[in-house]
C-alpha cells in the first residue's frame, strides 16, 4: 500500500486477467474511514483487505463509506461482501446501481452471446467468451443494505478536504469522480488512466441515442478544462498529466476512427461483419480473453462513425455488417 496524500491510501489489488491489478482507496476521515472501489469479489481480495485492516489496526465497523466509481466487475463486485462486513452504506451515482441491477442478472450471459453472434462472431468462440462473462458474473457479491445515491456537483469530504462529484460516460455511463479544487486532484476511477485508455464500449442492446465514444470525448474535454494536476486512477500509478495528455487519449481514438474507415474503403462495397473489422483491429492481441474488450471497442467506434453518418451498419441473417454510405 501506498500514501498518496494525507490520510489517503492506494491498496492494489489483484485481479485474475491481463490487466493484472484495480487500485482501491483506504480514507481516514474524521468519523471513521472511507473505501473508495473495493475491488472484484475473490478469496484474494478477501485476504487483502483483511491483512489491511490489520495493518491499520482496524475494525470492519471502522469503515462507514463504501463509495463506487463505476459499475465494472473490478471496481464494484467486492461492495456487497465488504457492506457485510461492514454494515457501511454504498455510494455510488444512481446510473451505476441501475446498470449493476441490468448487467449482474442471470439473464445477461444470454444476452451477451446474442450479442457475440449478431456481431458476427463464430459461434464456438461465442461459447467461450460467454462462459468466461458467466464466471465473472460469479464474482460479483449484491448489495443488500443501505445504498445512497451520488448527484453531480455535490461535495463530499474525503481525507479532510472536500471534493466535489463529477459524472461522465463512456467507459461506463455514469462514472463518477471525486475533485478537489483546490489542489486540483482527480479521484478517478477509469476517467484517466497514465499508459492505457479505457475500454469504450457499446453492445447494440443500449438505447437508440447511445454513443459512448463521443459520451467518452465530452468527459475528456470537461476533465481538460480543470487543469488536473494529480490523477489517483483505478489502474496504474499516480500521475501527473502534462498539459497535453488529454489530448493525446483523443488523438489516440481518432486514429482509430480512421483505421476502421480505412479498412472499410479498402474493401469497397465489400460488407464487413463487426467481428470482422475488430479481426482487423486486434489482430496481435485478439484471443479468447480479450475478445469481449476488442468487440466492443470495435462496436463503440463503429457507432461513433455511424453517428457521423460515415458509415452504415446493416443487419442481414442475424448480423450485423458494415459499409460505406
Amino acid at each position: 500500500m501506498e500514501t498518496l496524500l494525507e490520510h489517503v491510501y492506494q491498496i492494489r489489488l489483484p485481479l485474475p486477467f491481463r490487466l493484472d491489478h484495480v487500485n482501491s482507496y483506504l480514507i481516514q476521515d474524521e468519523h471513521g474511514w472511507s473505501v473508495i472501489d473495493p475491488g472484484l469479489d475473490t478469496p484474494t481480495t478477501k485476504n487483502v483487505w483483511l491483512r489491511t485492516l490489520r495493518h491499520f489496526n482496524l475494525q470492519p465497523s471502522d469503515i462507514k463509506r463504501i463509495f463506487i466509481t463505476h459499475f465494472h466487475p473490478d471496481h464494484y463486485g467486492f461492495a456487497g461482501t465488504m457492506q457485510r462486513w461492514t454494515h457501511a452504506e454504498v455510494i455510488a451515482s444512481p446510473r451505476t446501481f441501475a446498470l449493476a441491477e441490468r448487467y449482474f442478472s442471470n439473464e445477461q450471459a444470454g444476452r451477451d452471446f446474442h450479442y457475440y453472434r449478431k456481431c458476427g462472431m463464430p459461434e464456438q468462440l461465442a461459447e467461450e467468451v460467454t462462459v468466461l462473462d458467466s464466471q465473472l458474473l460469479e464474482q460479483i457479491s449484491p448489495i443488500e443494505g443501505n445504498r445512497v445515491n451520488l448527484q453531480e456537483h455535490e461535495t463530499v469530504m474525503l481525507g479532510g478536504k472536500p471534493f466535489k462529484i463529477i459524472v461522465g460516460g463512456g467507459h461506463a455511463a455514469g462514472s463518477t469522480g471525486f475533485w478537489n479544487e483546490k489542489e486540483r486532484i482527480l479521484i478517478g476511477g477509469d476517467m484517466l488512466l497514465q499508459k492505457i485508455t479505457p475500454n469504450i464500449t457499446y453492445s447494440y442492446e443500449d438505447d437508440e441515442e447511445d454513443n459512448p465514444l463521443q459520451q467518452y470525448f465530452d468527459t475528456l474535454n470537461a476533465l481538460q478544462r480543470r487543469n488536473i494536476q494529480t490523477v489517483l486512477p483505478g489502474h496504474g500509478p499516480v500521475f501527473h498529466p502534462d498539459p497535453g495528455f488529454i489530448e493525446t487519449v483523443i488523438s489516440h481514438h481518432e486514429e482509430r476512427l480512421d483505421h476502421i474507415l480505412g479498412i472499410v474503403q479498402d474493401d469497397g462495397k465489400d460488407a464487413l461483419s463487426v467481428y470482422n473489422i475488430c479481426l482487423r483491429l486486434f489482430r496481435k492481441v485478439f484471443n479468447t480473453d480479450s475478445a469481449r474488450f476488442a468487440l466492443g471497442e470495435t462496436a463503440a467506434h463503429l457507432r461513433f462513425l455511424e453517428k457521423q453518418k460515415l458509415l452504415h451498419l446493416h443487419e442481414s441473417g442475424g448480423v450485423y455488417y458494415v459499409v460505406a454510405p
